[in-house]
């Protein structure tokens, strides 16, 4: 094996910082105060709540919950998409001492069956009445399933399991008045080490795994991330990627915890650009896919101009490409190119980043999958540095992340402060740290096959530069070898595909063959005959 690369710096919590969920909002809270903490949208307005709400909305859903006899380390489920009641219900699931089954809205009623059981989950809360109807027909499969509490909209007749948000919280509130000291004694017994979370992930044979997040895996790398790039109560997050997802998780709901700061809910995926128009925030995390489609759009805009601007344009792209390259090799753009690029800014880039409301932002992430190198660089050059970064549901998303002012294009940056990578003698990349997870929830055969000595076994394929920047060359079991005897790994080939203008998703095939191809499919523009490829004059 390779020898370890670790982060220069601990991640050790500062002594002011709780380790658990709800001793960290607690603090917060109170420092906040009448502060706004949460916005949504009603209608054309965004709707703020402030930390003193927020936090008597906690306590009642936490009351709530309690009163349904539940014990510590229980499990609740979550089945909604992102809105103020998600982030709520799973802080107050904390509190009580519970542990957050996170459901994708997306997930079939197969799926939220299989959840549902195998997490034990003794209380679903579901968003509305499409997904409740659902689970009402799930009934006679969810033997332990004792209440469902409905965010949105009115509880059908005869369904006496079936409790209203609103019902929820005046029940909370009557259980809180009988039992007033119960509230600050359950979240006040809660533990670093215990279970705050299970999050299920995709399993080899087709059953999802349950991976077990606990409090301090959440707590220690929400701080680790703000030891990477700053954070304070000033900053604006849109929330839009699935809180059922850990990495939502912590840069959405955990990173305000610790700052203070402000979260928009963003009310669908397809409004997301509009809704950042509207907020600029000052950190921002997405995917591949909306760079992909944000760079897309640049570039068509971009090339519908002519005469006097497309000059201007080409200009302007030159010097941007300038001083990426400084940027890329480490040393300050010269003097001509800084003061070029400053014209530039004031001529084309800047009104791109308005017109994207990325005017404010200070940091972009990209995660979940690889992004174009030169995609990156182009915005760099634009003046939006986009910080790659690795992780894992298992490693509580990050691992790894590029650096403010120090990223290198094409890896997905160094270890978080007190993580270490180490390659394997077969190329897999191993993990330890505070953020790996404990194991797989009622699975020991696997979490010991995934948990080696305290490494986690990725399952990815990488290499470290001489500077201990990891590079991702591809999932291990994506790995395939032609009828040559040449193993391929596709996943570079596939992410240089989809950066190509047209190409909506791309695969890359060989196994067992004397060659390697390619399948793709096309932005429905481009299929309409409304697009075209780029000009190659």
């Amino acid at each position: 094996m390779n020898a370890a690369v670790r982060a220069p710096a601990p991640a050790e919590m500062p002594s002011e910082l709780p380790e658990t969920v709800p001793a960290l909002f607690q603090r917060t809270a109170q420092r906040r105060g009448d502060a706004p903490a949460l916005h949504f949208k009603a209608g054309e307005r965004w709707t703020p709540i402030s930390w003193a709400d927020y936090s008597r909305a906690v306590s009642r859903v936490a009351n709530a919950l309690l009163a349904e006899g539940l014990s510590p380390q229980d499990r609740v489920a979550l089945w909604s998409s992102n809105r103020p009641e998600w982030q709520i219900a799973d802080i107050g699931i904390a509190h009580a001492g519970l542990v957050t089954v996170a459901i994708y809205q997306s997930d079939a009623p197969e799926q939220v069956r299989y959840l549902l059981n195998h997490s034990e989950s003794k209380v679903l809360i579901v968003e509305h009445r499409k997904l409740l109807d659902q689970v009402i027909a799930l009934r006679p499969d969810l033997p332990g399933l004792q209440r469902v509490i409905l965010i949105e909209g009115d509880a059908p007749e005869g369904e006496g399991w079936v409790l209203t948000w609103e019902q929820a919280l005046r029940r909370g509130d009557e259980f809180g008045r009988s039992r007033p000291g119960l509230f600050a004694s359950r979240w006040q017994a809660v533990r670093p080490e215990d279970t705050a979370s299970l999050i299920y992930t995709s399993g080899t044979t087709g059953l999802p795994k349950a991976a077990i997040l606990t409090h301090r895996n959440l707590t220690w790398t929400a701080v680790a991330t703000l030891q990477c790039f700053r954070g304070d109560p000033n900053d604006r997050v849109v929330s839009y990627l699935p809180l059922a997802h850990v990495l939502e998780r912590v840069v959405s709901e955990l990173r305000q915890l610790c700052t203070g700061c402000e979260v928009y809910f963003c009310p669908s995926i397809d409004q997301v650009m509009a809704v950042v128009a509207q907020v600029r925030p000052t950190y921002f995390t997405s995917v591949p896919r909306l760079w992909e489609k944000i760079y897309a759009g640049i570039r068509e805009k971009m090339d519908k101009v002519s005469g006097p601007r497309r000059m201007i344009r080409d200009w302007a792209l030159l010097v941007g490409a300038l001083r990426t390259a400084a940027y890329e090799q480490h040393k300050a753009p010269a003097p001509w190119v800084r003061w070029q690029w400053s014209l530039a800014d004031r001529l084309v880039f800047r009104k791109i980043r308005e017109t994207l409301g990325f005017d404010k932002v200070e940091v972009c992430i990209s995660g979940s999958a690889a992004v174009s190198p030169d995609m990156l660089r182009f915005f760099y050059g634009l003046g939006i540095e986009i910080l790659e970064g690795y992780g894992l549901t298992e490693t509580t998303a990050p691992a790894t992340f590029n650096r403010p002012g120090d990223a290198h294009f094409g890896t997905v940056g160094l270890p978080l402060p007190g993580v270490e990578v180490r390659i394997a003698s077969d190329g897999e990349i191993l993990v330890k740290g505070n953020n790996v997870f404990e194991g797989y929830f009622k699975d020991p055969k696997t979490t010991t096959e995934t948990l080696v000595d305290g490494w986690l076994k990725t399952g990815d394929i990488g290499e470290l530069d001489k500077n201990g920047y990891l590079k991702i060359t591809d999932r291990k079991k994506d790995l395939f070898k032609t009828s040559g005897g040449k193993y391929v790994a596709p996943g570079a080939m596939e992410t240089q595909l989809r950066s190509q203008r047209g190409i909506a998703q791309a695969v890359v095939l060989g196994d067992g063959r004397p060659y390697v191809a390619a399948l793709f499919t096309l932005e429905r523009d481009t299929a309409e005959g409304k697009g075209g490829p780029d000009d190659p004059g």
